[in-house]
């Protein structure tokens, strides 16, 4: 874990963000938590601590966010941040994951939760060539039981595949993926989230990167 103080704006080298994220890349925080104030040796501050469970409302504008490595633009709430990894994964977050992952990474204990559940868009080589569909149907789910079929729709016009598994390790978590072939893009697309009804509601809000919005 790296610990460093934080300003406005200030990059900080991530290294870990507790058991849910691992990022090992540059990040800008604006708006990030303040430091406590200074006191005199003689009184010793308390420990701050990071509230796990903000009341934080999804903002009720919205806009679009591009992903061009993805050939890819999704429209969200105003108030969600997008991060990248090292990886290339791009994960879009709550304020209250996004505080959350300061709080982790500045190392502040957290009241409450610190689960962090992102929808993440990640790029997957595909040298072979292969369709999203035999893609899916090709990978390796050992450690996953398929809650249903996999299931194929077309959606703003873009074809995914679509399959909701729970891993049976840890706390045998839910999780839905979809894959789609992106527009001009070498690889197949894959966006995961923690259940179905919100994977859908996702794709219900993509487009290909050269659409008209």
């Amino acid at each position: 874990m790296l610990y460093r103080h934080i300003s406005r704006n200030l990059r900080l080298n991530v290294l870990s963000v507790g058991s849910a994220i691992t990022l090992s890349t540059f990040i800008t925080f604006s708006n990030a938590i303040a430091q406590p104030a200074t006191q005199p040796a003689a009184q010793p501050t308390a420990q701050p601590v990071c509230p796990g469970d903000q009341n934080i409302a999804t903002a009720t504008t919205t806009r679009i966010a591009e992903f061009q490595s993805l050939s890819t633009k999704i429209t969200i709430p105003a108030n969600f941040r997008t991060l990248l990894y090292n990886d290339g994964t791009i994960a879009i977050l709550h304020p209250v994951d996004f505080n959350l992952i300061q709080c982790l990474t500045l190392g502040l204990p957290v009241l409450g939760t610190d689960a962090i559940r992102p929808t993440s868009f990640r790029l997957i080589p595909n040298p072979g060539g292969f369709s999203p569909q035999d893609y899916a149907a090709n990978l390796d789910m050992s450690g996953f039981t398929l809650t249903e079929p996999t299931s194929m729709q077309t959606i703003n016009g873009i074809q995914v595949v679509i399959r909701e598994a729970t891993e049976q390790s840890g706390l045998a978590s839910e999780i839905a993926y979809a894959w789609y072939q992106p527009t001009g893009v070498d690889g197949i697309v894959e966006v995961s989230t923690a259940t179905k009804e919100e994977l859908l509601d996702v794709l219900s809000r993509i487009q290909r990167a050269d659409s008209a919005s």
